[in-house]
């Protein structure tokens, strides 16, 4: 696994991938390290606190091509991206197990490294804005908000898998936005992705309605 994380760090660095297939290396990695080192998310308040600082830097510093995956939203993307197929995975996967464990930090994490890439946008600082982009990032803030164990713990279970609910729309409009702003050859990676999401999705929804 170790050398898994290591060829998709080289990848990352290089720069040689396409945009949307650096996006899929980023989730690649994220899982990697999550399969290897299954409880480094235990203190997920000191990554909080790192991706963070990242993000104000990377506000401040856009023009850095050493920011360069956050300035453009593909780490954030990556964070979504396994947070997505975390939930259409077969339940009976190692790798699943451990994804859904920490399915609420990832997507934390996941607003926090995109949320320096929509405010640039949002003021017209890096590029204009997408209304797709922007409607998905206003309904990802109040769910991260409810993500957070402190204020989880305060609302009812049934109640919060129902508002969660709203992560869907979320996924939609994210891929929405790439396919709008993206050329062709991405466009084509994203709508495979989504396909593959959906079709899944389906495909577990009627096995777990039979």
């Amino acid at each position: 696994m170790i050398s898994v994380i290591l060829v998709l760090l080289l990848a990352l660095v290089s720069g040689i991938l396409s945009n949307s297939f650096t996006i899929i290396a980023i989730s690649g990695l994220i899982v990697a390290i999550l399969v290897r080192f299954n409880n480094v998310l235990k203190k997920a308040y000191i990554f909080y606190g790192l991706f963070f600082v990242i993000g104000i830097l990377t506000f401040i510093y856009y023009q850095s091509p050493y920011l360069r995956l956050f300035t453009r939203g593909f780490v954030g993307y990556g964070f979504f991206l396994v947070v997505m197929f975390a939930g259409v995975f077969p339940n009976k996967l190692g790798v699943t197990r451990v994804l859904k464990k920490y399915r609420g930090e990832l997507s934390i994490l996941g607003f926090i490294s995109i949320s320096a890439h929509a405010m640039l946008h949002v003021l017209s600082i890096y590029s204009t804005i997408d209304l797709f982009g922007l409607a998905a990032y206003v309904i990802m803030i109040p769910l991260t908000f409810i993500s957070f164990k402190v204020i989880r713990k305060e609302i009812p279970v049934k109640e919060w898998f129902t508002i969660q609910k709203g992560a869907y729309f979320i996924y939609v409009l994210l891929f929405v936005h790439l396919l709008v702003v993206s050329a062709w050859e991405n466009k084509i990676v994203y709508a495979v992705l989504l396909t593959l999401y959906l079709n899944n999705k389906l495909i577990k929804e009627f096995k777990r309605r039979r």
